[in-house]
């Protein structure tokens, strides 16, 4: 019995039959796994909005109490009102809205007699002095503020800057001249409040007479 044995072209094309298939099943997968990606980051962004708008309520919820007591200090503000009355309340207020701001995550820092850092203060003025270090904080116009580990908003710093050596000669020079016309005022003083030669001749022979 003789047996039908497929030709060359005959396998070519059943080959590339089944490489057809195998192809378009691979593209439909890749399109379901598209759409799939597609769905996927839509909930996440519902859910991150979602997210976001709760945090957000969550702060007015706990900004509002401030601002009732804000409303009550303005009512306050009377010809009765006192100033030991008024600081109270503005001690109230403050401590409630720091409260409110740590349920939140949100902190201040203070970076007064640190090394300055640029990732957590910005500076904005410089003061030459020899007191500190240079590169120290040493006064700040406002606090910074962080939330975990993310800086808010950076403290603004006065930084400390070495003294140059024209300006420590002139910080000199005008010392040695203060302490010179001093010296000079004491002296010219000194001599005013003497008597004179003559006045003390004339006293000594009046004495003697």
């Amino acid at each position: 019995m003789t047996q039908d044995r497929k030709g060359p072209v005959t396998q070519l094309r059943e080959q590339l039959a089944e490489k057809s298939d195998s192809c378009k099943k691979l593209q439909e997968d890749y399109l379901r796994a598209l759409a799939d990606f597609d769905n996927l980051r839509k909930r996440f962004e519902r859910d991150a909005d979602v997210s976001r708008r709760l945090t957000l309520e969550a702060m007015v919820v706990d900004l509002i109490p401030v601002l009732d007591n804000f409303e009550r200090a303005i009512k306050a503000t009377g010809p009765s009102a006192t100033v030991d009355g008024l600081q109270k309340g503005m001690d109230l207020i403050n401590r409630q809205l720091h409260d409110a701001l740590g349920r939140h995550g949100v902190k201040e820092y203070s970076c007064v007699g640190t090394q300055f850092d640029p990732r957590r203060a910005e500076a904005i003025s410089f003061v030459h002095t020899d007191e500190q270090e240079p590169g120290m904080v040493v006064s700040e116009t406002s606090k910074g503020y962080v939330c975990g580990d993310r800086v808010l908003r950076p403290a603004r710093v006065v930084v400390a800057k070495e003294t140059s050596r024209s300006e420590k000669s002139e910080a000199r020079g005008q010392s040695a001249e203060a302490a010179e016309a001093e010296a000079k005022g004491q002296s010219a003083e000194a001599k005013s409040q003497s008597p004179e030669e003559g006045e003390i001749a004339e006293s000594d022979s009046e004495s003697n007479d």
